[in-house]
């Protein structure tokens, strides 16, 4: 699942590969993937693209969640 929160933090649930693919399909270039602090994310920087991202499917939530819920990152 994809989680997306309240200042465009878009993060994977399950893997780094789920993210990757997601960003691809809602036309986010790779090198804008980040790694710091150990959260892997992609930032959605306009209204325009998180509206686009939750219309694929991605779930808006609080940022409590996105630190979480995307557990993946905490193991690799």
């Amino acid at each position: 699942m994809i989680l997306i929160d309240y200042f465009g933090h878009m993060v994977a649930t399950e893997n780094e590969m789920e993210l990757h693919l997601f960003a691809k399909k809602i036309g986010l270039k790779r090198k804008w993937y980040q790694t710091s602090g150990g959260h892997p994310h992609y930032d959605l920087t306009t209204q325009r693209k998180i509206n686009q991202a939750l219309v694929a499917g991605a779930k808006q939530v609080p940022i409590k969640d996105i630190m979480t819920r995307a557990w993946w990152a905490k193991d690799e």
